[in-house]
């Protein structure tokens, strides 16, 4: 029996589904559907939805793949000088903290790799989504029976779509879905998930800008929107008005689309794509893919005109929907392809899917097998090879252990030296206490908090949002009105007497427009030789 995989893009003010039927030789598109959100929906508003659009389409499923909103994720791009996915999810978390507005225990972190860097490094896509928006829509998910097997972004989902398309893509080339509030950039190159970024534009701000200028609804600037094509002479004032409001805001587009592209560290023009492919409900406004391109001087297409689309084909009659649902597709075809993504699914609930259970189970059974086949055979050999994968296992566990209790321990450590380094430790730390016993309240966080703020004038317009304090350094991250305004802040805390160096870690425009977020690292004075 053809297994089903359902992949759900919850968007804004929408969801939309698509079932994929997985058979033994052949795959198929079996359904899709969508219903309206009302406005600022709830997750109970949004589960109910789902399940009501699941049972009245009969695309009931046993693998369900849930794609939330790339605009809600912190994004990074990371570097690491080794490439194993399991080295890097012991880190990933530490070096995302610094630039995160929230607790690192406040957000799911999750990364995929991208293309290995010149300088021997290996880049990562990092995404760090709130707890807070996660975990209500995952509850109410679980209260109506739909225990999603992935997490994803609406973004991400995108690049399975890229999958079915190779054949006609160029080796460098972007996906933009453009959405009713935001529009998602993509950007591959040679078959690498490289950048990934949400955009603050889209077919919703359009239309609200045709009403504005029109005096009409919204409904009715909808209508205005996808039937006026932006590329013909105007016929009527009304025609002239239209695609006033709609260019200013399609380079408004696509400017944020420019700086984009240089943030992602490809100012050279060479390294830009050799493609645009659109996406999403907005690509179907008349003439969008024109415009773009008269804006970028680079190729733009809509999917829905892009040829061999494979199973996208089997849309039939409908193929104009396609943009509509391609996130939705793109997850269904994730779960056949088995191709890695985003997952901010907590382990413990990744553990519970259908697939992983059938793979424990098959697990399970190869063991007993196993455990009978070596009972049987009986032989000192085979008994003591398995003693000594075991050993080499708690082993393994042990070190995992003690890395993860003190991480700053960076050289080499045979097994029997673990308890005398940790006792070791202890008596740093002990030593430290006693130190610092009279003096401890000059070194606390709020006292740290105390004279960092005394050093930075009221005139200043500053605002610090993260301060992390450990033995060696302090650093803190905010938002300033400008750039002098961090270099006099950074000067301010080096007149001070309680720290040896101030380094500014990072400063850029912030995302709203509005001022300049910034990083600093203060390392503490140091009262004795081990630190404080």
């Amino acid at each position: 029996m053809p297994e089903k995989i359902l992949g759900i893009d919850i968007g804004s003010s929408s969801i939309k589904v698509v079932q994929v039927s997985r058979g033994f030789r052949v795959s198929q598109m079996t359904g899709y559907a969508s219903a309206r959100l009302p406005t600022d929906a709830d997750p109970q508003q949004v589960a109910a939805a789902l399940v009501g659009l699941i049972s009245e389409h009969n695309l009931e499923s046993e693998r369900y793949l849930v794609a939330l909103s790339t605009n809600e994720t912190f994004l990074r791009r990371l570097s690491f000088p080794f490439s194993a996915e399991r080295k890097i999810a012991q880190v990933i978390g530490f070096e995302m903290e610094p630039g995160l507005p929230l607790p690192l225990d406040a957000v799911q972190v999750d990364f995929v790799k991208t293309e290995p860097r010149p300088e021997g490094t290996h880049g990562v896509v990092a995404a760090a989504f709130p707890k807070g928006v996660l975990d209500p829509l995952l509850s109410a998910l679980q209260e109506v029976g739909i225990q999603p097997e992935v997490v994803d972004l609406d973004g991400s989902g995108l690049f399975f779509i890229s999958d079915l398309l190779k054949q006609n893509l160029p080796d460098k080339f972007a996906i933009l879905d453009v959405g009713h509030r935001k529009t998602n950039l993509l950007y591959q190159n040679r078959g690498k998930d490289t950048y990934l970024r949400s955009l603050t534009i889209g077919c919703g701000q359009m239309s609200r800008n045709v009403a504005e200028v029109l005096g009409i609804s919204v409904e009715e600037a909808v209508e205005r929107l996808f039937s006026t094509p932006l590329d013909e002479e105007a016929s009527s004032a009304e025609q002239v008005s239209v695609r006033t409001a709609v260019t200013n805001q399609v380079e408004l587009l696509a400017r944020e689309i420019e700086l984009s592209l240089m943030a992602a560290e490809l100012q050279d023009r060479d390294l830009w794509p050799e493609l645009f492919l659109l996406s999403g409900g907005g690509s179907l406004i008349k003439s969008l893919p024109e415009a773009l391109e008269k804006a970028f001087g680079i190729q733009v297409r809509c999917l829905v005109d892009m040829d061999n689309l494979g199973l996208l084909d089997q849309f039939g009659d409908h193929i104009a929907d396609v943009p509509v649902f391609s996130v939705a597709a793109g997850l269904a075809f994730k779960g056949i392809s088995r191709r890695r993504g985003f997952n901010f699914q907590a382990e413990e609930i990744r553990g519970q899917s259908p697939l992983v259970k059938w793979r424990h189970q098959v697990s399970y059974g190869l063991v007993a097998c196993a455990l009978v086949a070596f009972a049987w055979l009986g032989s000192t050999g085979i008994d003591i090879y398995a003693k000594n994968k075991r050993l080499a296992r708690i082993n393994q566990s042990i070190e995992e252990v003690f890395r993860r209790t003190l991480p700053e321990f960076k050289g080499s450590v045979r097994p029997e030296q673990y308890a005398s380094v940790v006792k070791n430790k202890i008596a740093e730390l002990n030593q430290s206490v006693a130190l610092f016993g009279a003096e401890a309240k000059q070194h606390s966080s709020a006292e740290l908090l105390r004279v960092i703020s005394q050093a930075i004038p009221k005139d200043l317009d500053v605002t610090i949002s993260l301060l992390t304090v450990d033995n060696e350094r302090v650093r803190l991250s905010g938002r300033a009105d400008g750039f002098n305004t961090v270099d006099g802040v950074k000067n301010r805390l080096v007149a001070l007497e309680n720290f040896d160096q101030v380094t500014i870690t990072g400063a850029k425009a912030a995302t709203d427009g509005q001022g300049v977020q910034f990083g600093l690292e203060l390392l503490r004075q140091q009262l004795t030789g081990e630190g404080s």
